[in-house]
């Protein structure tokens, strides 16, 4: 077989799948620039809704309200149970 055509061949397949541009690319234009950033919504009941969070067009303020609504404290503590061994 020749070998030199495969390795070319696969060494040209790996570089061409590792230059291709990426979908979602901020292109840098005159309306990006903001006098004030962007401010994360306040956590809370009606923020968290899934209907909410998939309206903000952000990807970066989305991803940053959903994680603040995972972390938030939900959990309520449990009675003490006093365990022992047989």
């Amino acid at each position: 077989m020749n070998y030199k055509l495969i390795i070319t061949n696969a060494i040209f397949i790996l570089l061409t799948a590792c230059t291709q541009a990426p979908e979602e690319t901020a292109k840098p234009t005159d309306s990006s620039i903001d006098v004030q950033p962007k401010q994360v919504p306040e956590v809370n009941d009606a923020n968290c809704r899934f209907d909410y969070m998939k309206s903000i067009t952000d990807k970066v303020i989305q991803q940053t309200l959903a994680d603040d609504c995972a972390r938030r404290s939900t959990l309520k503590p449990t009675e003490h149970k006093p365990w022992t061994l047989r």
